[in-house]
């Protein structure tokens, strides 16, 4: 499974020599056949081939003829034999076509899907118990559970009209109640054990929508403000309908996220306070370790001028490196370098789909420490 370690070595990849190939593939069964993306997996490699060598175009076309078993959704791939490197990442959530050929592994769409399908959990729950699931990047890591005390449920017209009005029924009516109080708060601090730590970044809930109501009163106040969603389910629910409705819940989230992090940069830009927009403005924050988010729309490229000494990158051509005076070279590709600079400082990543306000700001821009 890729990690977080994986994206550190990526980071570090450089191959001077040789040509990097970095391919991303959406294989999701739901929405097309293996033989439909073979034909798109064709297609990404036919518009790369003058720039990526022989040797790693047909290690690609190996792999997917004879290694992967196209069970998951996505893969991700990095080849350049020449330098001995070769990276292969099947995933269980989707990903964007994509292919590139540089210096340096193409990491933009990766930092994205690490944020949006890290560890979050997922909690179903009804009166009599619940079931817990821990996913990582679309994969099941772990699984607890509880059940309590059966709660009895009274069919109708059982009970004597007297009952009804307040007698046996009454009564039994509050013991199932209480029971299914405990049940739920006992569900409640199971939960709170399974997420200790950080463990889930955030956390969805499945059930009725008046126990799920219950529940989510009952968990600690941390992680009721980690809860970004919920769906209605059955305790007997499958693993992969489970893994399916919270996709679904954490895509919706994940843009919703975006919307709000492209205004805040925008506003705070617009006021002259904590936000850039626009490529060399970006490029000057990011240069002052200044980046806590990066705002990047999704596909933008752009080139750009880079310092062959100090590393300063800039977006307008220069001469000469306006800090250390040496020789300025033009580079295709100024954003991914970004990405990786911001990486290196411990900022975030947001790779942002669909914002049509952040294409009109100039495509990037950045929520600042300060």
């Amino acid at each position: 499974m890729f990690s977080e370690n994986d994206l550190q070595e990526l980071v570090g990849f450089h191959s001077e020599e040789s040509p990097l190939l970095s391919l991303y593939l959406n294989v999701d069964p739901t929405k097309h056949t293996t033989d439909e993306y073979k034909l798109v997996l064709r297609g990404l490699l036919r518009e790369v081939a003058g720039q990526a060598l022989r040797k790693d175009i047909a290690a690609v076309e190996r792999y997917f003829d004879h290694e992967y078993d196209w069970q998951g959704r996505g893969v991700v791939m990095f080849s350049c034999l020449e330098q001995d490197f070769w990276r292969a990442y099947p995933l269980a959530v989707p990903v964007e076509n994509h292919v590139y050929v540089g210096q340096r592994p193409y990491i933009k769409p990766l930092t994205d899907i690490l944020d949006a399908y890290g560890r979050y959990g997922v909690v179903l729950v009804d009166q009599e118990g619940a079931r817990l699931f821990l996913f990582q990047l679309g994969e099941l890591q772990e699984t607890s559970g509880t059940l309590g005390e059966e709660v009895k449920r009274m069919k109708h017209g059982r009970a004597s009209a007297a009952g009804r009005r307040g007698g046996v029924t009454a009564r039994t009516g509050r013991r199932q109640e209480e029971i299914a109080q405990r049940n739920l708060k006992e569900a409640a601090e199971l939960t709170a054990k399974f997420c200790a730590g950080g463990r889930c970044g955030r956390i969805i809930l499945g059930g009725t929508e008046q126990t799920v109501a219950q529940f989510q009163e009952m968990l600690p106040k941390d992680l009721r403000e980690q809860v970004v969603g919920s769906f209605p389910a059955v305790m007997t629910a499958s693993e992969t309908e489970v893994l399916d409705r919270s996709l679904k819940i954490i895509a919706e989230v994940e843009r919703e996220r975006e919307k709000e992090l492209v205004e805040s940069a925008i506003t705070a830009a617009a006021k002259g306070g904590a936000g850039v927009i626009g490529l060399a403005d970006t490029l000057g924050a990011v240069y002052e370790g200044r980046v806590h988010i990066l705002l990047v729309a999704e596909g933008y490229r752009a080139a750009g001028y880079r310092c062959q000494q100090c590393g300063y990158i800039a977006a307008q051509a220069k001469k000469k490196c306006p800090f250390c005076g040496s020789r300025v070279e033009q580079i295709d590709d100024a954003v991914d370098l970004i990405v990786r600079g911001v990486i290196d400082q411990g900022g975030q990543v947001e790779v942002v789909r669909d914002s049509p306000a952040l294409e009109k700001a100039g495509h990037i821009g950045a929520l600042l420490r300060y």
